[in-house]
């Protein structure tokens, strides 16, 4: 519900939440609710200014997955009765714009959230339970200017800006025994902190990039300047087996330059053709810093890993269709990997992703008057997604995606009635496992094996009310009308066969005040 009054000043409050269990027998629960209140005021026509704030809460139990043998015997079960997650997260967000004139706009955006993560999850043989409480907290501020002017025939548009953020952690690790399905103190799983960390990280990024219209084309090159430092701190405490840890503080800094170089030519108002260049790099994760290494030194081999990606296609959009085609290029040449504490970090996760992606909607009034407010949509994307580094799965699908996935749709609006037809496929997948054999067959703990692929068919209706009743909006569904029974696996602590959403029906109701 919201609104804005007479003197420019808006707001507006936002819930959603979600309660009740899943498809599985036992341990699905779900409770979750999300709270956002939006502030706006534009005191004058140069000036904007908008206030934010969100929290979230959420637990959900965790059935855990299953072996083959008790997947075969009933797949809806849980032999997992202690997994869970929980976490809570504050965040407020400032943003102020300023129009200085007809052709510059200044902004600046800042942003700060805390939040806690944890969970709870058994070991693989259900003889501990072990908890994982972290938390979290991040300052960001991203000052930005733009200024547009005329160059010759040309119209750019040149924007440059910075960007600061500070992130702070902590996390621990508990254990507890679990006897006859109890959590029970005892010997070393009495409940201490056995992992006790600390950490941060300070990034810094100044980026530009310039748009460039001239004629029918549109050129935008740009570049990022990213410089990044991470601290990860491992206090003493008493081990699992009994023995005082090393204290260790380690540090990494990184910075790289990220060029990017977008092309686009305007063949006409609805056609398009662009091709887009980009280079990415992540960085580093708290427990890659902790990962092997001596003292206070990291593996060796330890940097970010980097990304190009590039694209070419062409769009088209008019009253009556629209679609798009993207070939795509994702190479991960740096993509790290542990061996051991002699080799370190390699890129021996090397990967090369390559593929299609393509859409298209059309508006079947075009063909028959009689056909008013009916409309047509698809989609197709193929991924090849490989391992590229020296390793025994070298030219081999990468696991857990699938090559083809496809999506087909129709709409029909009629007065105040929405009805919706969807179906969505996709292809097998791999779960190859870790070792020098590429697993195929399905494996006895269900961890590993081919997965096949399915089909999902989706029924959707919903009438709108209209502002008489405010703005009530009611829908009945039902997705996985034909029962199609499909899973994924896993190889976490929780590992085995996930059973999918099996034919569920819904009903949804929204109002607007």
């Amino acid at each position: 519900m919201g609104g804005t009054a007479d003197n420019g000043i808006g707001a507006a409050l936002l819930y959603s939440g979600v309660n009740g269990n899943g498809y599985r027998n036992s341990n699905n629960g779900n409770d979750i609710d999300d709270v956002i209140f939006k502030t706006h005021w534009a005191p004058t026509d140069q000036d904007d200014f908008s206030l934010n704030f969100h929290y979230y809460d959420a637990s959900a139990d965790m059935p855990g997955g299953l072996t083959q043998k008790q997947f075969d015997a009933n797949p809806y079960q849980s032999v997992r009765d202690w997994d869970n997650f929980s976490g809570r997260r504050k965040d407020v967000s400032f943003k102020y714009i300023r129009q200085i004139d007809d052709r510059t706009q200044a902004e600046v955006l800042t942003y700060y959230s805390d939040s806690f993560r944890g969970s709870n999850i058994a070991n693989r043989d259900l003889k501990t339970l072990s908890s994982y409480p972290r938390t979290y907290y991040t300052f960001g501020i991203e000052p930005r200017v733009s200024h547009v002017f005329d160059l010759g025939p040309s119209t750019q548009e040149v924007s440059v800006g910075y960007r600061y953020l500070k992130e702070g952690m902590h996390e621990e690790a508990t254990s507890l025994n679990l006897v006859n399905n109890v959590p029970t103190p005892g010997g070393q799983s009495d409940g201490h902190v056995y992992q006790d960390r600390t950490g941060g990280t300070e990034a810094n990024a100044f980026y530009i990039d310039n748009k460039i219209d001239i004629g029918k084309w549109t050129i935008t090159p740009g570049i990022r300047f990213e410089d990044i430092r991470t601290e990860w701190h491992d206090r003493p405490v008493v081990a699992l087996n009994g023995k005082r840890t090393e204290e260790k503080r380690r540090e990494v800094h990184n910075n790289e330059p990220l060029p990017a170089l977008s092309v686009m030519y305007h063949v006409s108002d609805a056609w398009k053709l662009f091709a887009n260049y980009e280079t990415s790099f992540g960085s580093l994760q708290y427990f890659q810093l902790g990962q092997g290494g001596t003292g206070d030194q990291t593996a060796n081999g330890l940097n970010p890993e980097k990304a190009k990606t590039y694209e070419v296609g062409t769009r088209y959009n008019d009253s009556v269709w629209g679609g798009e085609v993207t070939l795509f290029y994702i190479d991960f040449s740096d993509e790290l990997q542990y061996v051991s504490n002699d080799v370190g970090w390699t890129n021996l996760g090397a990967t090369k992703h390559s593929g299609i992606e393509a859409s298209a909607h059309y508006d079947l009034s075009n063909l028959d008057p009689r056909l008013d407010g009916l409309t047509a949509n698809a989609g197709f994307t193929y991924t090849k997604a490989t391992s590229e580094g020296d390793v025994p799965f070298k030219g081999r699908d990468l696991p857990l995606y699938s090559r083809q996935v496809a999506t087909l749709g129709l709409r029909y609006d009629v007065n105040h009635w929405t009805h919706n037809l969807d179906v969505y496929a996709q292809s097998g997948q791999r779960a190859p496992g870790t070792g020098t054999t590429y697993i195929t067959q399905g494996s006895a703990d269900g961890q590993y094996g081919d997965i096949p692929g399915y089909v999902s068919v989706n029924l959707r209706s919903g009438y709108d009310f209209g502002a008489q009743l405010s703005n009530l909006k009611l829908g009945v569904g039902v997705k996985n009308v034909f029962d199609q029974q499909h899973y994924t696996r896993s190889s976490d602590n929780n590992a085995g066969l996930y059973l999918g959403e099996p034919r569920t029906f819904f009903l949804q109701a929204s109002v607007g005040f």
